[in-house]
């Protein structure tokens, strides 16, 4: 019988030796393809529409939300003295309806000749005039949008799912048998379960979603590994407590399907948007009035044997709320509501005593006002006000200030005030590079250790690799947001991912170099990865605006697919009760050409350049030659001077050929090859 012993033992440590290097190679197959992927994706720019100019050229509409004006800020800079910095914005909803609104101009605007007084719905083949000089809103031909489509298709074409969901099924199965070796009698009973609900989790939504002809999962399978790991070091610190965390990985993924399915239309996702704030101002004010201490703040809520963190879930509408269309962001009366919800819950937590979370408010608070407003001045007498109010909390929370002492000097008090981050860079150490092997590690008995600390578990059982491509993964999701945003839609998508990344990395950051004495131990949590419930739904949703945020073919689930009856009712919806008339009237509409970088006419000048931000300006220089201004005609009445053609960009010939010998049809326009 002991022999019979013996061998099991010497059967597991040699099997525990050949997995840790299973594990790496595993890992790494599966996150290198995953951010390969994502830091090689490109998101092509989509043309919406195309604004003709009194010269006759066509600026690209290529976002939903364009500021126009004087202003260097603007979207399409016209440089005319009659045109306001800030003159009007012209937006387009989820339904390819276009609206232009004036914001209050010196000159005014006008459509097809009558005053804007408010947002007033702008048509293909209307004519805009703006501060004196007429431009045309041009429809895209179905042709181009189909062919834009398959350029976007070649482009962007994510990693196939199937072998990582492979590979990291083959890691979730290695880890059980680990965990069934290394904690013996004491392995958990429903620890297979929940191990099983995770891997058919991640085959059903990726299967559901190919059924939907989505592509892109890059950043789910980035989610469901980490997660995998969460479910790891919760196994090692917490064994009974794996089923729970298993289950809040499926409410998670059932927040980050509902709201990126609510995200696809801004219209009904801006109209909750204060129904969410006031259930957040209630949760605060639970937590404030219930809450318990733990860790030193009092940020937890029991209910019975459940106890949640509200304000992991406030962080998701805090992005919710910050994000914001072109529209809202013209009005005052939007950024004090947001500064006021600010205020309140940093509030809130500077009275908890949450100090982690307070910050990574804060630093979210600042990203969202930047690109809100893009004044650097702000931002610094924010800063001075917040450093503060720092201050004054070090006065009154003394306990605060008690972690900034040790910051630095732990090992002057390892076994005190030192403990945890000795404890945890000790352990790191003695996993080196593979790790000890899952549930083999001693870092579990040391408090916290699956959530502030978990990046030195994570070093100690599976080894230091694996620790940093995690961290990796966050910095991937991270770049991967601030280049999709380039091509973003919509303003609302561009800031709600930039500020759920910042939340990302910043809580990441605070993680990984607290346990080790780089930053001082604030007690927040690494997304994905560590223990706690909340904590894994918040990180879910949260990752729902970086999904939105993605505008690769088919690769988002938040983004409708392209269907050519809607597109053909889009057409249809123009000024002109005939479509074909509308066509007649536009002879650019279907084989309009990119301008070019600068086009010259005499002493006119039509420049396109490039901005610091995430969009690119048409800059739109003043007339001098009052003949060549003119000859600015709606195109319907271009034909009747032939004289003048040669003054204006050449059409393309084969629109040139139908322009003056038969009138174009819908059938012309959606046939034939793409010029």
């Amino acid at each position: 019988m002991e022999l019979l012993t013996t061998a099991v033992q010497m059967a597991g440590i040699y099997f525990t030796t050949a997995v840790r290097w299973i594990f790496l190679f595993l890992s790494a197959f599966i996150l290198i393809r995953q951010i390969r992927s994502l830091l090689q994706a490109r998101n092509p720019s989509e043309i919406w529409a195309y604004l003709g100019c009194p010269d006759g050229s066509s600026v690209p509409l290529t976002h939903w939300e364009n500021l126009i004006g004087r202003g260097r800020g603007c979207d399409i800079i016209l440089n005319l003295t009659s045109v306001s910095r800030s003159h009007a914005t012209l937006i387009r909803d989820s339904d390819g309806i276009w609206k232009y609104n004036d914001l209050n101009s010196k000159n005014g605007s006008k459509i097809n000749g009558n005053p804007v007084k408010k947002a007033t719905v702008l048509k293909a083949g209307d004519v805009l005039t703006i501060g004196g000089s007429d431009f045309t809103l041009y429809p895209v031909s179905l042709q181009e949008r189909m062919s834009n489509i398959e350029r976007r298709r070649r482009k962007t074409r994510p990693v196939s799912p199937w072998p990582s969901l492979v590979a990291l099924s083959i890691f979730q199965l290695l880890a059980v048998i680990q965990f069934k070796i290394s904690l013996g009698e004491n392995f958990p009973a429903n620890l297979p379960i929940a191990f099983a609900l995770l891997c058919g989790l991640m085959w059903f939504y990726v299967i559901f979603m190919r059924v939907l002809k989505r592509v892109g999962f890059e950043m789910e399978i980035i989610a469901f590994f980490l997660s995998t790991l969460s479910l790891a070091v919760t196994a090692s610190a917490y064994p009974g407590s794996v089923f729970k965390q298993a289950v809040c990985v499926i409410l998670g993924l059932g927040l980050f399907f509902g709201l990126c399915w609510y995200l696809r239309d801004l219209n009904r996702a801006k109209k909750i948007t204060y129904i969410l704030m006031a259930v957040s101002v209630f949760l605060l004010i639970i937590n404030l009035a219930l809450g318990t201490i733990k860790y030193g703040a009092q940020n937890w809520v029991q209910i019975g044997g459940f106890s949640f963190q509200p304000s992991e879930l406030v962080k998701i509408v805090f992005v919710y709320v910050g994000a914001a269309t072109l529209d809202e962001l013209q009005q005052r009366k939007n950024l004090t509501i947001f500064m006021a919800f600010s205020v309140f819950c940093l509030g809130c937590l500077a009275i908890m005593g949450d100090f982690g979370t307070a910050i990574i408010f804060f630093v979210t608070f600042l990203v969202i006002s930047f690109l809100r407003s893009g004044d650097f001045s702000k931002l610094i007498l924010i800063v001075g006000a917040a450093g503060l109010m720092g201050l004054m909390v070090l006065r009154f929370k003394p306990y605060i200030g008690a972690r900034f002492e040790t910051w630095g000097h732990v090992w002057e008090d390892p076994t005190a005030g030192g403990f945890q981050q000795v404890q945890t860079m000790t352990s790191a150490a003695s996993g080196g590079l593979l790790g000890l092997g899952a549930g083999e590690g001693n870092l579990s008995d040391v408090a916290a250790a699956s959530t502030d600390l978990v990046f030195g578990l994570l070093s100690e059982e599976w080894g230091l690799i694996i620790a940093i491509l995690s961290v990796l993964c966050i910095i991937t999701l991270g770049i991967f947001a601030v280049r999709a945003i380039i091509a973003g839609r919509s303003t609302y998508y561009s800031i709600a991912a930039c500020a759920a990344t910042s939340m990302f990395i910043f809580q990441t950051i605070l993680n990984v170099f607290g346990s080790v004495d780089l930053l001082p131990l604030t007690g927040v949590t690494f997304p994905f990865v560590s223990s706690g419930g909340t904590s894994m739904i918040a990180s879910w949703g949260l990752l729902a605006f970086l999904k939105a945020a993605d505008t690769r073919q088919n690769a988002s689930f938040a983004i409708r697919l392209d269907k050519k009856g809607e597109f053909e009712q889009e057409l249809e919806g123009g000024s002109l009760e005939d479509p074909d008339e509308l066509y007649r009237s536009i002879p650019k509409a279907s084989k309009i050409r990119k301008p070019s970088s600068k086009r010259r006419f005499e002493n006119t000048t039509v420049v396109k350049k490039s901005r610091k931000a995430d969009r690119k300006p048409i800059q739109y220089t003043d007339f001098s030659d009052e003949d060549f201004f003119e000859s600015f005609e709606h195109p319907s009445q271009q034909k009747n001077r032939p004289s003048r053609q040669s003054q204006r960009p050449r059409p393309s010939q084969s629109l040139q050929d139908h322009h003056n010998d038969s009138p174009v049809t819908l059938d012309d326009i959606f046939g034939g090859d793409d010029k």
